[in-house]
């Protein structure tokens, strides 16, 4: 890569970029190229937001790393490195220190810094941030459910009755009838309670109409019934019925049990952990 490529990268590293571009997680993965590393680990020695940021989601990979219960969701997850992954980017903020730290223009002694002596042409070591001033996201704004989209499909093992109940359940959910769909979906259940989608669904329809306990306890059902299609979904849902009760701590284990699964929400949930992190700490 040319000398102006890096430039660029470097001047267009900002909060919005590293949002969008995932280059926390990136960097915490060791995946990020050498331009992009370097101008990322430049930009957030002068940003408190970003600091924090990479602060947070350090301490939660560690404390998801030593936490007894990893490795035992039951649904099979992908092998990640993560702790490879953390050693790399402790070793690189220490490499970024020094070597800021030992760009500072000697000083022997007091008779060197006379009027006039030149200024140094180094760039000064950057100072650690002070705490992030940005707001954070309300409880209700992380609480915030957006339902999940359908595809028909047949579900395994459901008599015709029951079915036919779980797709005139589904035609008024996707049509945003979530008060007809809980009718239909309760009678389904009621035909076949072991069928997860059928639980899903209703725990979800009850959810949008603001019946978080309801909710929560058709998604537990959804949970307990093991490994399926719904199994991660019912977690993420479950989070968001924990935040709506204020029960922030049921909604972390509930986002550490989708961090583990490895599957699709993910890093949705670690970007989520970290603003529920970030929450429980701000002053009441």
């Amino acid at each position: 890569m040319s000398a102006d490529a890096t430039n660029i990268s470097k001047r267009t590293m900002d909060c919005g970029r590293v949002a969008a571009d995932e280059i926390l997680e990136k960097y915490l993965a060791g995946t990020l190229t050498d331009e992009d590393r370097e101008a990322f680990e430049e930009h957030y020695f002068g940003c408190a937001r970003c600091f924090d940021d990479l602060q947070i989601l350090q301490s939660i990979k560690a404390e998801l790393l030593a936490s007894p219960t990893a490795g035992t969701v039951a649904r099979p997850a992908r092998r990640w490195t993560w702790a490879a992954s953390l050693a790399l980017a402790a070793v690189a903020v220490l490499a970024v220190a020094a070597t800021l730290w030992m760009r500072r223009p000697p000083v022997s002694g007091l008779h060197e810094q006379t009027a006039s002596a030149p200024p140094p042409t180094e760039r000064p070591e950057p100072r650690r941030p002070q705490a992030s001033s940005d707001p954070l996201p309300s409880l209700d704004e992380l609480a915030r459910v957006e339902p999940p989209p359908y595809e028909a499909l047949a579900l395994r093992g459901t008599t015709d009755e029951a079915m036919a109940r779980f797709r005139t359940g589904m035609d008024r959910y996707r049509r945003a009838d979530y008060r007809g769909a809980v009718s239909d979906l309760r009678a389904a259940a009621a035909l076949e309670p072991a069928a997860p989608g059928i639980s899903f669904f209703l725990g979800v329809s009850h959810l949008m109409l603001g019946h978080d306990d309801q909710a929560i306890a058709h998604l537990r059902a959804t949970v307990a019934l093991g490994d399926s299609a719904y199994f991660e979904d019912a977690h993420w849902y479950l989070a968001k019925g924990y935040l709506r009760r204020r029960d922030l701590g049921a909604a972390e284990t509930e986002l550490k049990t989708v961090i583990q699964l490895h599957a699709s929400r993910a890093d949705e949930a670690l970007r989520l952990l970290a603003d529920v992190t970030k929450l429980k700490g701000r002053p009441q």
